[in-house]
């Protein structure tokens, strides 16, 4: 027995002392694997963070369009020309409406309509090639112009109007010959 209880006794001797590097070894892969895990948290946690700075950044640049987009709408040359294609005309007589305290209401000034301008006339030459009487009675073959004036209709208007027309006609005199027997 005593060779079974010495033979006992070294094993549990051996027993003793492997679970100490044991323990040792699996605590240092524990730390390398809790590092590991921490560093690729912190590195996902970075890339978020640049993805959502630059998101912001490109939301501030097209804010800062926007900004600048509304601003240049709300000119006052960009507002006569957006009205004046609606078909709306600057009234000189302007009224503007006072709210008082007690909720009343107080017009200042005079309201009057605002008249639409007349529309420009514009010319249009419309070229045809007729031939004319010279003074000796004989036609030429030189052309005629026929320039045509017309009124558009404003942009306003929501029933045609009769536009106004006028044809002028001239003709070119026919060239003059050289006489044979004149100077030389």
């Amino acid at each position: 027995m005593n060779t079974t209880a010495g033979h006992s006794g070294s094993g549990q001797a051996r027993l003793r002392g492997l679970p100490l590097p044991v323990l040792l070894g699996g605590m240092l892969i524990a730390g390398l694997c809790l590092l590991l895990a921490l560093n690729t948290a912190s590195a996902a946690e970075e890339l978020r963070q640049r993805t959502l700075t630059d998101s912001n950044a490109s939301a501030s640049d097209a804010e800062q369009q926007l900004v600048r987009d509304l601003a240049s709408r709300q000119a006052p040359a960009a507002l006569a020309s957006a009205a004046a294609a609606l078909g709306l005309v600057p009234n000189p007589n302007p009224a503007f409406l006072r709210i008082n305290a007690d909720g009343s209401v107080t017009v200042l000034g005079s309201p009057t309509p605002a008249s639409v301008p007349p529309p420009p006339v514009t010319a249009t030459p419309h070229p045809t090639a007729q031939p004319t009487p010279s003074k000796t009675g004989k036609k030429s073959g030189t052309p005629v112009v026929t320039v045509t004036v017309t009124k558009p209709a404003p942009a306003s208007s929501a029933t045609p109007r009769p536009t106004g027309s006028a044809s002028v006609r001239t003709s070119a005199s026919p060239k003059p010959t050289a006489s044979r027997g004149g100077h030389r």
